[in-house]
């Protein structure tokens, strides 16, 4: 995908998907070949060709990475990041961890590789840069994580009600 900024014209600006071939689709100029260019090159040509619709165009180019983000978030899917996102801004896209995620173990799979990481302030998953073709997953807690405070609470409670009943007693 592209996100294609044209000033003052928003008829002509949105994101447009890139094609197998890397062929893109725009507004009023049909389909041109993006595969291969720096998005600066890209945006001096759309200057060019746009200035036949618009008086002096102003045109910014970003391009966007497709990123998987899958597992116990709010909204899992495939979201078009730019360059500068990093996993953590990823997540909070998606809705955040969702209450029975682990924010302490979430999955960055990279080239096949899988790296397992915490996701907080200054940590190296919060910071990181992502990459196309990256995914991200967020697991579950475990049973006893997002059960064990009830049956905690419940053991203390019938613990405390043993002990006072056989003081009671006495």
């Amino acid at each position: 995908m592209i996100r294609v900024w044209v000033w003052r014209e928003v008829d002509y600006s949105g994101e447009f998907p890139v094609d197998a071939r890397g062929i893109v689709v725009l507004p009023v100029l049909g389909p041109i070949a993006v595969r291969g260019r720096t998005a600066q090159a890209l945006s001096d040509s759309l200057t060019h060709a746009y200035q036949k619709y618009v008086t002096n165009p102003s045109i910014q180019i970003t391009v966007l990475r497709r990123i998987l983000v899958s597992g116990a978030v709010a909204k899992p899917g495939v979201y078009p990041a730019d360059a500068t996102i990093t996993a953590g801004e990823l997540i909070a896209n998606a809705g955040g961890v969702a209450p029975n995620g682990n924010a302490n173990r979430i999955q960055l799979v990279r080239n096949g590789q899988v790296v397992v990481a915490s996701l907080g302030p200054g940590t190296v998953l919060q910071n990181s840069a992502l990459q196309s073709g990256d995914q991200v997953f967020v697991p579950e807690r475990g049973w006893m994580a997002r059960n064990g405070g009830y049956f905690l609470t419940a053991g203390l409670s019938l613990t405390t009600a043993v002990v006072v009943a056989l003081l009671v007693r006495r």
